[in-house]
């Protein structure tokens, strides 16, 4: 394989690995790794949340330079593991550089959660969430079904639509509250603060918070700040989805 054949390779391992939500450091540590095992001259990186900047020598003359912007997207924990053995593979020289491109071609079109473990996951997050927070089994109940309506719009309706991340965050997060004040009404017993907290657990930022706080803490203030950011964002979003739609039913 050649050097710019290599070098788009390594390019391509650490794209992959941060739109899976990898760490900063684990993706500049294992392209710098894959880029003396492949050989490659004068190579240097700078890795942000959302974007990837790479430079190397080729044909000792040739300086080749690859930027491109990422957005930041959920992370998938499969996936990283399996490009980090990839990883290990071509460093220990178990693998050739064409076989290691077949093998991360294969990873990136793997599944590593089917859609119903997904809706499981929502069903049961919102509500344990739900229980957590103060609610009875009933409300608990109620939940799980909202998690279930969540996972279905996420999963199935989102994608057909072209839509931002804002909108759809909102609008995730006033679905939920509908239904939640829908099923109060039918049923008095159930408690809606109860209702909406369980069920846009789902739609909070939990782990891009704790990410930024991690890397404001190793000093990388640009991935720090700008994850923090898209998680304030997120927490807006829910926020004026729910606030919208409780008023509108406290007026009603």
């Amino acid at each position: 394989m050649r050097e710019e054949a290599r070098f788009d390779l390594i390019y391509d391992i650490a794209e992959t690995m941060l739109e899976n939500g990898a760490e900063i450091k684990r993706i500049e540590s294992t392209i710098r790794l894959v880029a003396k095992a492949f050989e490659l001259k004068d190579f240097n990186s700078f890795v942000l949340i959302n974007g990837i900047f790479m430079t190397a020598r080729c044909n000792d003359e040739v300086v080749q330079a690859k930027v491109k912007d990422i957005p930041i997207s959920p992370i998938i924990l499969g996936r990283i593991d399996k490009i980090n053995s990839l990883s290990r593979k071509i460093t220990e020289k178990k693998v050739t550089p064409e076989e290691a491109k077949a093998e991360l071609a294969a990873i990136k079109q793997e599944s590593f959660a089917s859609d119903p473990l997904k809706i499981f996951a929502y069903a049961f997050g919102s509500a344990s969430f739900c229980y957590v927070f103060g609610g009875t089994i009933w409300d608990s109940i109620g939940a799980l079904f909202l998690g279930v309506v969540l996972a279905l719009y996420t999963l199935y309706l989102v994608p057909h639509l072209n839509m931002s991340k804002i909108i759809i965050n909102i609008t995730s997060s006033m679905l939920v509250s509908v239904l939640a004040c829908v099923l109060v009404r039918l049923f008095p017993v159930l408690q809606l603060t109860s209702l909406v907290t369980g069920g846009i657990i789902s739609l909070l930022p939990g782990v891009p918070i704790v990410n930024g706080i991690r890397y404001l803490f190793d000093e990388d203030y640009n991935s720090g700040w700008s994850q923090m950011i898209n998680a304030l964002i997120t927490a807006l979003c829910v926020s004026v989805g729910v606030g919208l739609v409780l008023r509108i039913f406290e007026l009603l």
